[in-house]
């Protein structure tokens, strides 16, 4: 049975987080919709927006429901949301029509999380895994399709998946009762040393990937000079290499190994770097895309496991704010980095990238000293 939940779960977070995976096509988007490439990024960045403000409070309040009936109403609503936005010719309908999942997801992914965690916690990396692939594996999925065949296309493949993951859920999942919890008790848990500090490294390393995570596609259009049809190529690889980059550090978590963690910051910084130096060599960025996504795929398995085992008193809170965290700083990411990629600065963009990666090396390296043993 619970190899059957593991499945639907995992289908289920591969799905619901493939609606963030179009941030590989904002400009495609743009050209669709006949609007700037700022506008075109609140498909993105207001959706992450409402997913991270509904993560610190919406899991506390849906964990009270029937587990199966709650996870089918999610899935309905996105599925009804991609094919309605099919045929979706206005901006601002469209924009509405998509931003309206969001108001679930984060319940949905966390309150999964929390499941996972009470049946088998060695499985729990696996849901994370959903997301990481789901997101990042995604882009690349996205990114061909909307090249390919046009913006409406990519939703019938977000329709599809998430019909998939409808069905997994109805035959996989069995009943299960959910338990209330006290949001406002939850809250006092923030309010504790050693998770302030674990938000703070998340934000900081978050913040600095989605600023040129997002952006990879203009970027290699722009400066490498890669041909369209390519870069879903590149993309792939990229998403492929951070599904691994998920498990490999999932296997680092598992043995209590902080010195991976205390280690990453300073690791990607210097791919960043590199990747700059060396960004008009096709050859060259594709190999640095490779290990840019083995550690952007990491970035997931060390932020939850960090603000969960922060706060394991409060488990719905606990993977809220992992998902608040992971949706503020793609926001956040995205926001900026269109300012950068408007204006053609993308020495800035790498510079600012660079140091909020120099910023996160101290509260890693203060957790790992004040709680060595958190687990």
């Amino acid at each position: 049975m619970t190899r059957k939940i593991t499945l639907s779960l995992f289908l289920m977070a591969f799905s619901l987080s493939t609606f963030l995976s179009i941030a590989g096509i904002i400009p495609l988007i743009s050209g669709h919709f006949n609007v700037p490439i700022t506008m075109a990024s609140l498909f993105v960045a207001l959706f992450a927006l409402i997913l991270s403000v509904t993560g610190l409070f919406l899991p506390s309040y849906f964990s009270k429901y029937e587990r199966k009936r709650f996870f089918t109403v999610c899935l309905s609503v996105f599925i009804l949301s991609s094919f309605l936005q099919i045929f979706i010719d206005n901006f601002y309908l469209a924009l509405f029509i998509r931003l309206l999942p969001a108001f679930f997801y984060s319940s949905a992914i966390s309150i999964a999380l929390t499941i996972m965690g009470e049946l088998d916690p060695d499985n729990v990396n696996k849901i994370v895994l959903g997301v990481s692939a789901g997101s990042i594996l995604g882009l690349s999925i996205s990114t061909q399709v909307g090249v390919t065949f046009g913006y409406p296309f990519v939703n019938v493949w977000l329709f599809l998946v998430n019909v998939l993951a409808l069905v997994g859920i109805c035959l996989l999942f069995p009943k299960m009762e959910g338990h209330p919890s006290n949001p406002i008790k939850n809250f006092g848990f923030a309010k504790e040393k050693r998770f302030i500090v674990s938000l703070l490294f998340t934000i900081f390393i978050g913040v600095a990937i989605s600023m040129i995570y997002n952006y990879f596609s203009v970027v290699l259009s722009v400066l490498t000079k890669v041909p369209v049809d390519s870069i879903s190529t590149f993309l792939f690889a990229n998403g492929i290499a951070a599904v691994f980059g998920t498990s490999l550090f999932g296997y680092f978590i598992g043995k209590r190994n902080n010195l991976p963690i205390a280690i990453y910051p300073i690791v990607f910084a210097i791919i960043v770097i590199l990747l700059g130096l060396g960004i008009e060599v096709p050859g060259y960025t594709f190999v640095l895309l490779i290990i840019f996504g083995l550690l952007d795929g990491s970035m997931h398995t060390i932020s939850q496991y960090w603000l969960s085992s922060s706060i394991r008193e409060a488990p719905e809170f606990a993977n809220g704010a992992y998902l608040f965290i992971n949706n503020m700083n793609r926001a956040i990411g995205i926001f900026i980095g269109g300012i950068f990629v408007d204006s053609g600065s993308g020495l800035l963009l790498l510079i600012t990238s660079v140091t909020c990666f120099i910023l996160a090396c101290p509260t890693a390296l203060y957790r790992i000293r004040k709680f060595p043993n958190l687990k």
